[in-house]
Formats: C-alpha cells, sequence, structure tokens
C-alpha cells in the first residue's frame, strides 16, 4: 500500500513538473513576442541614479499636473488615460513612472520615500519639467506626495487625491516577503497568465479609454513584470515611509480629495472614508468628494473626476 502510495506520488510529482515547464516555456515564448510592442516607450526614458526612468509629457496649459501611481500598477501612463485625456486639452499632464513601473527600470535597493523622492524629482528635471506642480497621487503615493509637499513646499502647489493612503492606513500593515517572493516566483514562471485575467481584474482595460493596442501593451507590461523587485522593496518600507509622513508637517496648500468606497483597499468603507475625513479636520482647504466606486477610481468615473479638478484649479 505504501510502495503504490510512493509510485503515486512520484508520478503525480513528475506531471506537475511537466506541467510547469510547459507554462514557463510558453510564458517565454509568448514574451519574446510580445517584445515587438515594448521596443519603443510612451513617453521619454531619461536616466537617474545610473538607470532609466520613463516620464511622460503632454499638452501646454497653465498648470501642470503630476500623475504618481500607487503600488503595483502595471502601466501608469495607460491607467490614468481615462482621466488625464479629459484633462490635457487644458493642462501639462505628466506622469512619473517610477522604476519597477511601466517602461522604467527596475530597482533592487533602498525604497525609502527619500530615495523614491529624489529619483521623482530627477526625472522630472531631466525631462524639462519645472514646478511648481499640482500632484495626482494614487493609493501608496499618497505617501510620496505629501511627503514631497512638506519636504520642498514651493513645489507643490496642491495635491489631488485619487483615492490616496494616508500614513495610518498602514499602522496595521505587515510585511511578508516570502509570500512575495513566492508571488513574484510563480509570475516568473508563467503562472500569472493562467491564474490572473488582466481584462477582467484591471477596469482600464475594459472602460474603452484604450484602444486596442495600448491594451496590448498594457498587457505585455503586466506579464513582463507583474512583481518587479521595486514594488516588493515598497511593500517592506511601507511602513517605516508612513511613520515619517506623520512626523512632517505640511505647508498651507489647497487639497482635493476624492475618496472611493475602499472596495481593493483591504478596508471597510466606513474605516477607508474616515481616514480622509480625519485629514481634512486636521488641516485647512482640504475639500473631500466621496464615490461608491472602487479604488481605482480614475478609471471608473473619470469624466466626473475631471470636471471637478477643473472647478478646483480655477
Amino acid at each position: 500500500m505504501l510502495k503504490n502510495m510512493l509510485k503515486l506520488l512520484k508520478y503525480l510529482s513528475c506531471l506537475l513538473l511537466f506541467i510547469l515547464i510547459l507554462v514557463f516555456l510558453y510564458h517565454q515564448y509568448s514574451l519574446n513576442k510580445e517584445k515587438k510592442l515594448l521596443t519603443s516607450s510612451i513617453g521619454q526614458r531619461v536616466e537617474v541614479d545610473g538607470k532609466k526612468m520613463n516620464v511622460y509629457v503632454a499638452g501646454n496649459g497653465p498648470k501642470t499636473l503630476v500623475f504618481l501611481s500607487g503600488s503595483g500598477t502595471s502601466s501608469p501612463i495607460l491607467d490614468f488615460k481615462s482621466l488625464y485625456s479629459k484633462l490635457v486639452k487644458d493642462y501639462r499632464v505628466v506622469v512619473v513612472e517610477k522604476f519597477g513601473y511601466g517602461f522604467s527600470d527596475d530597482w533592487s535597493k533602498d525604497r525609502d520615500l527619500d530615495t523614491i523622492l529624489s529619483q521623482t524629482r530627477k526625472a522630472l528635471q531631466k525631462a524639462d519639467v519645472k514646478g511648481p506642480y499640482v500632484l495626482l497621487p494614487h493609493s501608496m503615493s499618497g505617501l510620496e506626495a505629501l511627503h514631497w509637499s512638506a519636504s520642498y513646499p514651493k513645489e507643490v502647489e496642491a495635491i489631488i487625491g485619487l483615492d490616496m493612503s494616508l500614513s495610518q492606513a498602514y499602522d496595521k500593515y505587515r510585511s511578508n516577503r516570502l509570500l512575495y517572493k513566492t508571488l513574484q516566483l510563480a509570475a516568473n514562471l508563467g503562472l500569472s497568465r493562467w491564474l490572473y485575467s488582466p481584462d477582467k481584474e484591471i477596469h482600464s482595460l475594459s472602460n474603452g479609454s484604450l484602444n486596442l493596442k495600448e491594451r496590448s501593451i498594457y498587457k505585455a507590461l503586466f506579464y513582463r513584470r507583474p512583481l518587479s523587485n521595486a514594488i516588493i522593496k515598497e511593500a517592506e518600507e511601507v511602513k517605516s515611509n508612513a511613520k515619517l509622513v506623520k512626523q512632517d508637517k505640511f505647508p498651507a496648500i489647497p487639497y482635493l480629495l476624492f475618496v472611493s468606497n475602499g472596495q481593493g483597499t483591504g478596508f471597510a468603507k466606513q474605516d477607508w472614508q474616515d481616514m480622509s475625513k480625519d485629514f481634512a479636520k486636521e488641516h485647512k482647504n482640504v475639500q473631500l468628494k466621496s464615490f461608491d466606486v472602487p479604488h481605482y477610481i480614475h478609471s471608473y468615473i473619470p469624466g466626473e473626476l475631471a470636471k471637478e479638478i477643473r472647478k478646483f484649479l480655477k
């Protein structure tokens, strides 16, 4: 009986290994085909700290809007398109793809806020994008935007939060490096092609804002690097970054905070919205706008957000 069970286990192990090899080979074949879509970046790649960061610039309006993506967004430039395409006629629109995102190189070193902010500012300088800036952070990049305003107040004239995270969101956060590395290994083997559907999970791919080629590029970027080293390092250091922001003193700039129903944040609706309400009570010049849509708020109601942004920036 035991001998038969061992034989079965050996057979199943060999079968699993064979399947994984097939999955990996198909993944490599697909990556090779998708390379054609990524031969040139959307935007310009500039040198920062010995590597290349990608910056997208469009429009020539009187104010410069800088979009900062949240954690894990494979293509910030294409993900934000549904919103900035409605603003580009009236403003200068900029999307900075941090290391580990979009067309930018990966990064395995520190991802503390001062390093991230320094690299973002260098990328803007290299792309000849001068301030002051109106920052539009999504999710985790809310920490970067707030730290930016505290560290270089003359560079930030306003913050428009696209369901941005605040420091207290990470009070109980626990990093799990083993989990991240396991997921990264699974993705690199090609399992993400079978276990995750970008078309269903990424709303920007189905909301009609991207053409067929852009959707293909977005998915190619996702499959090439669904979980970069930089993203893992950000997750490991976000708690200490949040603590740093708690110590910051923010200038008296205007804020417009768009807040979602919490879906996709890991928080209940009330808990998520209460954090922004608390921020509004503690600071002057804060406008709050709550919507019953998920966390990637800019891809669900871009028209409404663009209308509110124009009113706010008048």
